[in-house]
Formats: structure tokens, C-alpha cells, sequence
């Protein structure tokens, strides 16, 4: 088994995406802007979004101070991205950076 730290990794994060969550609950959250643009892994693109809000929207206050969470996708061959997304206040916006590598994420949020 692969371990998932690299000692010198080629890039900083794989993904950053904006993402809007919409009025109705019946339809998917849609993606405002990404980083790289010309990313393609479409599976990804799809899905991502939907972890960016977890939660039924009622419960945030639009006086609530932004949030921080976490999410790990695994794809069928056990491939782990990390996701670490930034709600704003208001509960309607998330900025989401993702990356295969845990290592030293953490440090982009401080």
C-alpha cells in the first residue's frame, strides 16, 4: 500500500471550487468558478459539490459566522481526495480546496 504523504508534492492542491447552494432543495449545487479551469475529471466536478453542503440550508442563520468542515471522497480504487470547505455566512456560498495529499492542507486555512 502507498503511503499518501509525499515528500515534495508537485502542487499545492488538485481543485478549488466555488460552489452556490440553490434555492430549492431539489436541485444540485452549482459551481460559481474552479481552479484549474481546464480540470476534468467530471465524476469529481459532480460530486463535490453536494459535499459542500451536507445540511438542510434551514438550519443556518444568516447572522451565523461562516463554518470550516471537512470531507473525504474515496473513488472504487480506494483513491482519497480531501476536501476542505469554508462556508460563508449566510450559509449560501463554499469554497472548497481538494487534494489527494493531507499534508500540510491545514496551513492554507491559517
Amino acid at each position: 500500500m502507498d503511503c499518501r504523504l509525499k515528500e515534495n508534492p508537485e502542487r499545492t492542491f488538485d481543485l478549488v471550487l466555488k460552489v452556490e447552494c440553490s434555492d430549492s432543495e431539489n436541485e444540485d449545487p452549482v459551481v460559481l468558478w474552479k481552479f484549474p479551469e481546464d480540470f476534468g475529471d467530471q465524476e469529481v466536478l459532480q460530486s463535490v459539490p453536494r459535499f459542500c453542503f451536507p445540511f438542510a440550508l434551514e438550519r443556518i442563520s444568516q447572522k451565523q459566522v461562516g463554518q470550516h468542515f471537512t470531507f473525504v471522497l474515496t473513488d472504487i480504487e480506494s483513491k482519497q481526495r480531501f476536501g476542505f470547505c469554508r462556508l460563508a455566512s449566510g450559509g449560501k456560498v463554499c469554497l472548497c480546496i481538494l487534494r489527494e495529499i493531507l499534508r500540510n492542507i491545514l496551513l492554507l486555512w491559517m
